[in-house]
């Protein structure tokens, strides 16, 4: 990797289904790395800005050619980030990427210096957001089978932040702090 790069401060950004990571993190930052998936694409969804649809041969495609720096199955589906994706989004400047706890670690072996943030609303809240943006009832309940267990994994982040509902104002807040103080700190050293 190149300097530029090296210099360019990662925020790993997991937790549960519903949670707000996606709506938070963009309404602060604009440099998304953008996984690869093999589910379909929700209503609203665009491919290329929210994931890269794919089928699952190409991502076993992309698998074999050893091209993925993070790849986790979640909720029956594969998820993966791949390499030039990933260089061009640090070459560009500070960027954030939404994984699982699995993919989380995944890149923090490779890219030790990104700071890691655990994002959670409570159960009932995540339910209802899930609800109100048209996953279905199935998909509700598949998608937060997970939530307790994914709860128990928020000690192993840098932050933890609870998005409640009705405060996305606050909670954006609260992540720009965070942010700033640590793109800050890279630039101190």
């Amino acid at each position: 990797m190149r300097l530029q790069q090296i210099m360019n401060k990662l925020i790993v950004v997991s937790g549960p289904s519903g949670s707000g990571k996606t709506s938070l993190m963009r309404q602060i930052m604009n440099n998304e790395v953008v996984s690869f998936t093999t589910r379909k694409p929700r209503k609203g969804e665009i491919d290329g800005v929210d994931y890269k649809f794919i089928s699952l041969e190409k991502f076993e495609d992309l698998k074999k050619q050893s091209k993925l720096i993070e790849q986790v199955k979640y909720s029956g589906n594969y998820y993966g980030i791949d390499q030039e994706e990933f260089e061009n989004k640090m070459s560009l400047g500070n960027a954030f990427v939404i994984v699982d706890y699995h993919g989380m670690q995944q890149i923090k072996k490779m890219y030790p210096s990104c700071v890691t943030l655990f994002l959670y609303t409570p159960y009932d809240q995540a339910y209802k957001q899930m609800i109100k943006r048209g996953d279905t009832l199935d998909t509700v309940e598949q998608r937060l089978s997970t939530y307790h267990q994914e709860m128990k994994n928020k000690e192993h982040y840098d932050y933890v932040v609870r998005n409640n509902s009705g405060k996305f104002n606050e909670s954006t807040k609260v992540l720009t702090s965070i942010i700033k103080a640590e793109v800050s700190c890279l630039y101190s050293k």
